[in-house]
């Protein structure tokens, strides 16, 4: 039993050591989960800590937030109110609780008062100008002053916008208008003053001038009788007479910096006395002067009317439809002077009248729509030599002329002979026509660019050659004269020939000499109409059969 018992407690023993050994390593894997729980049971204790720090803080910015909130919604309210604060006053005159306008109607009668008188008398070259204070954009600086007086008590924080309107309110506040300068409207001044003195220079300019249209029947052009000099010396320069001239105005620059500055010190000084404008001339670049310098009287050329037939009443018609249509031409470098197309087709329904016209190559004359224009081309063929223009095209008639020099007339026939010249220079050329009725001459007068140096002067010379004299006297039979009547068909007339030539002179000496041509003048022999089958009998003077005149 003992033994037994003693097994019994061995084994007991053994046990318990087994269990011991057991529940030791049992003890041992268990103490670190024991560790897990508690360290997880003191991060959950931090969480709700932080959580509940992070709440009450939220609450506070919140609470925080909102007060800011408020105060700055109180704080732009104050500055977007637009009324001013109690206490304000400008010139003595209280503000507090108006708006901008309001404040402005309040104080209009101070700023009338300040500007009302305001007169400036500026002096200038173009005389006295006087101008006002608003003219000038003198005027009370209002808004200034209100924007000043508007900031008060609207800057900072809420508190000091109210610890500032609280002491204006019990302390007041005064603000004093002065006057001052709007540069915008002294500019906007400036722009009109400059264009009203000019300040842009005007070059002189010149145009042909304009005559009025003739009202005689059928002339249809302008009114070129007796326009020469006047008799009482008005006027010596034919070129006042044939063209507008424009004087040139020299321009106004206005020193506007200046101006400003001046006017600034004027200001600020209540000193609105005469007031000199700062500027200086700028002087045109073109005058009068310098236009007659570059257009003068290259020619002018006569012929007269007052011999013979050729004053007849319908030819100086003629002649003076002819000057009123060319008066005023004008050629540009290059460009050509038609006689023909100026006067166009000589017709009676063209208010041209019968006036006697050479024909038979000069052997008789006859009446002619338009009779008497050859003289107008003649004397303007002249001009044209003299001013030493291009001749283009010109025919000599085929019987020499009285009112003109032999070689230097121009004949014209509608639509089959013409007159053509160029201007050959570098400059317009004008070409004046126009008759003297008092005296009886038709003048042309040619403006252009001066001679060049090498001459100053063209004569013409008109060289006789040895005449032509008529050949035998013809007898020409005509069907309707019966024996023993005739009739003169022409007189036996002599030929001519002349040689022309330009003579170039300088101060009065001959220094060139240009041949221009040769025209001939046909001779004509008598001729006489006799019957049929006449055989050379004296033609018996009571038998003659006279003209009709």
């Amino acid at each position: 039993m003992a033994s037994k018992n003693k097994k019994a407690q061995t084994s007991k023993k053994s046990t318990g050591k087994a269990n011991a050994k057991t529940n030791n390593k049992s003890t041992a894997k268990a103490t670190p989960k024991k560790e897990v729980k508690q360290a997880s049971s003191g991060s959950k204790k931090l969480l709700i800590t932080l959580v509940s720090l992070v709440a009450v803080l939220s609450l506070v910015y919140c609470g925080l937030l909102f007060v800011t909130q408020k105060q700055e919604e109180k704080r732009q309210e104050i500055i977007n109110s637009g009324i001013f604060h109690e206490g304000i006053k400008v010139n003595g005159v209280a503000i507090g609780g108006m708006k901008v306008d309001e404040a402005k109607d309040a104080l209009k009668n101070v700023t009338n008062a300040m500007e009302k008188d305001i007169m400036l008398t500026i002096t200038s070259t173009n005389g006295n100008i006087v101008a006002s204070g608003a003219d000038l954009g003198i005027v009370a600086n209002i808004d200034e002053v209100l924007n000043e007086a508007m900031l008060l008590g609207r800057t900072g924080k809420l508190r000091q916008m109210e610890a500032e309107i609280e002491d204006v309110k019990i302390n007041g506040r005064t603000f004093t208008l002065a006057l001052t300068l709007d540069e915008e409207t002294v500019n906007t001044y400036l722009d009109n003053l400059s264009k009203e003195l000019g300040a842009t220079p005007t070059n002189a300019s010149f145009a042909v001038k304009e005559l009025p249209m003739s009202e005689t029947k059928g002339i249809n052009a302008y009114d070129t009788v007796n326009i020469g000099l006047p008799e009482d010396g008005s006027i010596t320069d034919l070129r006042d007479l044939r063209f507008d001239f424009i004087e040139e105005k020299d321009g106004i620059e206005i020193n506007r910096d200046e101006f400003i500055s001046k006017l600034k010190e004027r200001i600020a000084n209540n000193d609105f006395s005469y007031f000199e404008l700062p500027a200086k001339v700028t002087p045109a670049s073109v005058t009068v002067a310098d236009i007659k310098a570059k257009l003068v009287l290259r020619v002018a050329v006569s012929t007269s009317y007052a011999s013979g037939n050729y004053g007849r009443s319908t030819r100086v018609h003629n002649m003076t439809k002819a000057t009123g249509l060319v008066y005023g031409t004008v050629l540009q470098p290059g460009e050509q002077f038609s006689a023909n197309t100026i006067l166009g087709y000589r017709t009676l329904a063209s208010g041209w009248q019968l006036a006697p016209a050479v024909i038979d190559g000069g052997a008789a004359n006859e009446d002619q729509p338009g009779g008497g224009v050859c003289q107008i081309s003649s004397t303007i063929y002249q001009a044209v030599l003299k001013a030493d223009y291009q001749v283009d095209y010109r025919q000599g008639h085929s019987s020499k002329l009285g009112y003109v020099k032999g070689g230097l007339d121009a004949t014209i026939d509608s639509g089959r002979i013409d007159f053509l010249w160029t201007n050959n220079t570098s400059s317009p050329v004008y070409v004046f026509t126009w008759i003297d009725k008092k005296n009886k001459e038709v003048w042309c007068e040619l403006y252009g660019e001066p001679f060049g140096d090498s001459f100053d002067e063209i004569n013409l010379i008109s060289d006789e050659q040895d005449p032509i004299a008529p050949t035998e006297t013809e007898y020409i039979q005509k069907s309707s004269l019966t024996a023993p009547y005739w009739q003169v068909k022409n007189a036996a007339k002599k030929g001519y020939v002349f040689k022309t030539y330009k003579s170039y002179l300088k101060d009065g000496k001959e220094v060139d000499r240009k041949f221009i041509t040769t025209t001939t003048y046909r001779m004509h022999p008598a001729r006489y109409y006799v019957w049929a089958g006449y055989a050379g009998e004296p033609l018996l003077p009571e038998f003659e059969i006279k003209a009709e005149e």
